[in-house]
Parts: structure tokens; C-alpha cells; sequence
């Protein structure tokens, strides 16, 4: 599975939003969306999420930062299904978490999918962009 594209949408008053139909074709029937990184929110098709989970289930519980991660990342999920117009229903409490208002930005980014309070995104690109270089050095080459 390999998700890409960058897509533009507009959350209604249900908190919903449409699913691009090239990102919908992959994730499958049922998703699971959580707390992402860098304060977005993370899509994930079942079967991704299930390989998330079995690797948490080998994080000890005996340490308090995997507990508490555990707790965030769980506490934080919800298993979902798109309804007939492939829409997704985000909920609120994590939009509020993440700064999610109306316009979002919804990105592909390999096994999974992120949803972005467009500003925060629009701020976060800017940063990246000014490094991609140095970045694909690194992550590329190892430099």
C-alpha cells in the first residue's frame, strides 16, 4: 500500500470531509484515524494500523513513556467506515487537538494518510521546503 498527493478540502458542519477517491481505493472498507506527529491527524487502512498495534503490544508497559504513549495513541483512535459518498467524520475533540478548523490539507505519505489544518500545513511546508536538500541528503545518503 503507497499513498501520494497533496489534496485541498473543506470540512462540512458534520465535521466531514471527502475522501480523494485515489487515497479511498486503498485505505479499504475500515480505517482507523489518531493523534499523528507534528500535530495532525494520521489515517491509517486496517491492516496498517493492526501492524501498528501488534508493535506496541511489545513496548513493556513496565516503563511510564510507553505507557503513556500507548495511552495517547490508543485512547486517541478510532476505527471508522466511510459512508456512501466516501465521506470521513472526524472527531472533534481531535481536530481540536490538532488545530483542525475547516480547510484541511489531506496528504499521502507512503503506508498512511495525513489530515493538516490548512494553515498549519501551508507553515509547516514552507519550513520543509527551505531543507528538502538537505534533508534528501540525509535521509537518501545518509549524510
Amino acid at each position: 500500500m503507497f499513498f501520494i498527493g497533496t489534496y485541498h478540502h473543506n470540512l462540512d458542519e458534520k465535521n466531514r470531509f471527502i475522501l480523494p477517491s485515489k487515497l479511498r481505493e486503498k485505505l479499504g472498507g475500515t480505517i482507523y484515524v489518531t493523534l499523528g506527529l507534528d500535530k495532525c491527524l494520521t489515517v491509517y487502512p486496517e491492516e496498517t494500523y493492526m501492524k501498528l498495534a501488534e508493535n506496541l503490544n511489545n513496548a513493556s508497559f513496565m516503563h511510564e513513556d510507553n505507557r503513556n504513549y500507548k495511552r495517547t495513541f490508543f485512547g486517541n483512535s478510532y476505527e471508522l467506515t466511510l459512508d456512501k459518498q466516501g465521506r470521513v467524520t472526524l472527531d472533534k475533540n481531535l481536530c481540536l487537538k490538532v488545530g483542525i478548523t475547516k480547510e484541511i490539507v489531506v496528504v499521502g505519505v507512503q503506508d498512511h494518510v495525513e489530515v493538516w489544518d490548512k494553515e498549519r500545513y501551508e507553515r509547516m511546508e514552507e519550513a520543509n521546503d527551505a531543507s528538502y536538500e538537505d534533508n534528501a541528503a540525509r535521509v537518501h545518503y545518509g549524510e
